[in-house]
C-alpha cells in the first residue's frame, strides 16, 4: 500500500486534533478541516489503510483513531518542520530567563529557576542537568584543612560548579603547605580538560618534593570526581503535577509508571545524558525511550553550551500527545539562552 500525499494529509490532522483534543478523531472532524474536498467515507477508507501501515490505531471502545508510535514518528521527523517554522512561538511570548534569574545567583538556582520557569511555559515535565565534570576545564583548586590529617578538597570548574571532597593525608603539612601545592597545581592546569589530567605531567621543583604525596592523593581526588562524574551531575526538574493533569493520566497504573520514572533522578539523568550525545536535538516517543514504564511517553532532548565545549542536557517529558512543534521551539529558545547566561558568567 502507498504512503499517497492524501494519506499524509489524513495523519497529519489526526494528529493535531488529537493533540489539540485528547480524543479519538473520526472522520467526520477530518471531513471539516481538512483542505482536500473529499467525503466522509473516502477519508474513513484512508484511515483505515493508515490503520493498517501502522501509522494509525484505534480504541475498542470508539470508532475514532488515534496515533501509534509509528505516527507520531512520521510527525516529528517530516512536519512539526515544515513552514510555519519551529519559532512559530514567537521569542517575545515566551517568558525570559532573564525574569526568574538575577547576577549574583548560584548556578545551581539559575538552573532550578529556568527548569521551574520552563515547565510551566510547556506545562510538561522539564530537565535540566548541569555540565558533567568529565567535559570541564579546572578553573581553580583550594586544599582547607579542618582537623589534625583531614582535609577539604574545593574544584571550581569554567561552568561555575563546585564540587567539594573530604579526605585524610598522613604528614605535618600546615597552611603553607596547602598552598603551595594548591599553587602548583592551579598554574599547571586551570584551563585543562579534567578528563586530561594526570600525575604525569605536573612538574614538582626538587624544592616541594615533600609534596608529592599530597599531590598525587589531590589529582586523584579530581579524577575520582570524573570516573564517578554520574554521581556529580546535578539535575533539577519540575512539572510533576503539570504531567500528571493530561487527560491521558487518569488511570492509576499509568500514573505509578510515570511517578516511578520522575522520582528516579539517576534514571532522569541517565535518559537526558545519553540522549544528548547522539546529536544536538533528539525526540524519543514511546518505546524509543528504552525505560520501563515510559510507553506512554515521549522525550524532547537538546543540549546547552559553555565556553563552546562543556554542555550540559536540556529535556522535556510528557504524554506522547504532547505539542510538538511548541516544545521544540520553547526548548530551542530556552537552551539558547541558558547558554548565554551561564557565558556571561564564565
Amino acid at each position: 500500500m502507498r504512503f499517497t500525499e492524501r494519506k499524509r494529509e489524513i495523519l497529519k490532522k489526526v494528529i493535531v486534533k488529537f493533540i489539540e483534543k485528547a480524543e479519538p478523531v473520526s472522520s467526520q472532524k477530518i471531513a471539516k478541516g481538512l483542505d482536500l474536498e473529499l467525503s466522509s467515507a473516502t477519508i474513513r477508507k484512508e484511515m483505515a489503510g493508515l490503520e493498517e501501515m501502522g501509522y494509525l490505531t484505534h480504541p475498542h471502545t470508539s470508532a475514532g483513531r488515534i496515533p501509534t508510535d509509528r505516527g507520531y514518528r512520521y510527525y516529528v521527523d517530516n512536519i512539526i518542520y515544515e513552514k510555519p517554522k519551529l519559532n512559530v512561538e514567537s521569542k517575545n511570548n515566551i517568558p525570559s530567563i532573564n525574569l526568574v534569574i538575577d547576577g549574583d545567583m548560584e548556578i545551581e538556582t539559575i538552573l532550578q529557576r529556568s527548569s521551574e520557569l520552563l515547565a510551566k511555559v510547556t506545562n510538561y515535565l522539564s530537565m535540566i542537568v548541569a555540565p558533567t565534570i568529565y567535559q570541564s576545564k579546572l578553573r581553580h583548586i583550594e586544599l582547607l584543612k579542618f582537623q589534625e590529617g583531614n582535609f577539604i578538597l574545593v574544584l571550581i570548574t569554567d561552568t561555575g560548579r563546585v564540587y567539594k571532597r573530604k579526605f585524610v593525608a598522613r604528614g605535618p603539612y600546615n597552611s603553607l603547605d596547602l598552598q603551595r601545592v594548591t599553587n602548583i597545581l592551579n598554574l599547571q592546569l586551570r584551563e585543562r580538560n579534567i578528563k586530561d589530567i594526570d600525575i604525569n605531567s605536573i612538574k614538582i621543583p626538587e624544592s616541594d618534593a615533600y609534596l608529592v604525596l599530597l599531590i598525587k592523593k589531590t589529582i586523584e581526588l579530581i579524577k575520582s570526581c570524573e570516573e564517578n562524574s554520574i554521581l556529580y551531575n546535578r539535575i533539577f526538574v519540575y512539572g510533576t503535577c503539570e504531567v500528571l493533569q493530561q487527560p491521558e493520566f487518569i488511570d492509576l497504573k499509568k500514573i505509578q509508571n510515570i511517578l516511578s520514572i520522575i522520582e528516579n533522578e539517576y534514571l532522569l539523568i541517565r535518559m537526558l545524558l545519553n540522549l544528548s550525545k547522539e546529536k544536538e536535538f533528539v525526540i524519543k516517543i514511546g518505546s524509543e525511550i528504552s525505560e520501563e514504564g515510559a510507553d506512554d511517553l515521549s522525550l524532547v532532548a537538546s543540549k546547552y553550551r559553555i565556553c563552546g565545549s562543556s554542555m550540559g542536557a536540556i529535556g522535556i517529558l510528557g504524554p506522547k500527545r504532547m505539542d510538538y512543534r511548541k516544545v521544540v521551539s520553547v526548548l530551542n529558545i530556552f537552551k539558547e539562552d541558558l547558554s548565554d547566561i551561564l557565558n556571561s558568567r564564565t
